[in-house]
């Protein structure tokens, strides 16, 4: 697997420098999120205005992209303070000098290889006129199918030319068309939705991992967290307090937030309680995707907590 590296980094870095000295509201406070039940302790801050609370003055502005190449850019554009991703895009960026660390966890949802097809039971029986769905090449599901294609066919490169970027969404909507499209590597409620539909779990990210993992990080770009302290305590106090909430009580969580997700209540709380709670502000497992990583040469090196995390945050093996 040839390293993942972003044309005209230098220049794009520069950029930011500039563009961050620049702007002009340090009182604004932009957060990029994704889809799905993994970013449901951000959907309690903004609805109970939590981060506003804490920041009188503070105008809190949240979107919502497709997956962390937008998430990257905005940051690089100095126009996203805080984005939450997966931990592989988190490390690549790392590896290629984005301006950002990783704050906290958020989520150790499921992540599942789920197909449409009745033939397809293994990574081998996906032929060559096949498509694969990830969110974006580097994304944290398109490293677990490098990392699977590696164990079961010894080829870490046997997908990169089938590859798919699309949204959750847009994937779940193309495998219910039954096109080329025959693998989403996908996340709650989409997992569900599509096994709902007929479709099959093939394989799970704790099967290529070999036990639990955080899939879901949030990374501060490092402006903030040198120059806005009061902001960037803040913003960990008020996720920690919302992932507080919703694990003191999983099922009055799962009512409130399945009219958001467009699910099933029981559905999502199943969700919810996968391996107990999948909410949580401590990093698990990322020394061991790093390595992975380096091993694959998506990382030029395996780079440890020091290096990807600010100080403060809590690392589990």
């Amino acid at each position: 697997m040839k390293k993942m590296m972003l044309p005209g980094l230098a220049l794009l870095l520069a950029a930011t420098l500039l563009t961050a000295c620049n702007r002009a509201d340090d009182r604004t406070l932009t957060i990029a999120e994704q889809y799905g039940i993994a970013y449901a302790p951000l959907q309690i801050m903004k609805e109970e205005r939590l981060l506003e609370t804490a920041l009188p003055g503070m105008t809190v502005e949240w979107v919502q992209l497709g997956g962390p190449t937008a998430i990257r850019d905005g940051m690089l554009a100095g126009d996203i303070d805080v984005g939450f991703m997966g931990v592989g895009p988190m490390l690549i960026g790392v590896d290629t000098g984005m301006p950002w660390k990783c704050f906290t966890a958020l989520s150790q949802n499921e992540v599942a290889f789920v197909t449409n097809r009745a033939d397809i039971h293994t990574l081998a029986d996906i032929g060559p006129s096949d498509r694969v769905a990830v969110l974006s090449p580097g994304s944290t599901q398109h490293i677990l199918l490098c990392m699977a294609a590696k164990q079961a066919l010894g080829d870490a490169e046997a997908f990169d030319t089938r590859l798919v970027s699309l949204s959750h969404p847009d994937a779940m909507s193309a495998m219910l068309a039954s096109g080329e499209i025959a693998l989403h590597i996908t996340t709650p409620p989409y997992i569900d939705l599509e096994v709902q539909a007929g479709m099959r779990r093939i394989l799970t990210g704790v099967d290529v991992m070999g036990g639990p993992f955080t899939f879901i990080c949030g990374v501060a770009a490092t402006r903030l967290h040198d120059s806005q302290p009061d902001v960037y305590r803040a913003l960990n106090d008020c996720l920690a307090a919302a992932i507080a909430q919703i694990n003191a009580d999983l099922p009055a969580a799962a009512h409130r937030l399945a009219p958001a997700y467009g699910v099933d209540e029981a559905m999502l709380l199943s969700q919810m309680r996968y391996q107990g709670s999948i909410y949580g502000t401590a990093l698990q497992g990322v020394d061991g995707f790093a390595r992975a990583m380096a091993e694959l040469g998506l990382l030029s090196r395996a780079y440890t907590a020091n290096e990807y995390a600010f100080d403060g945050v809590t690392v589990l093996p």
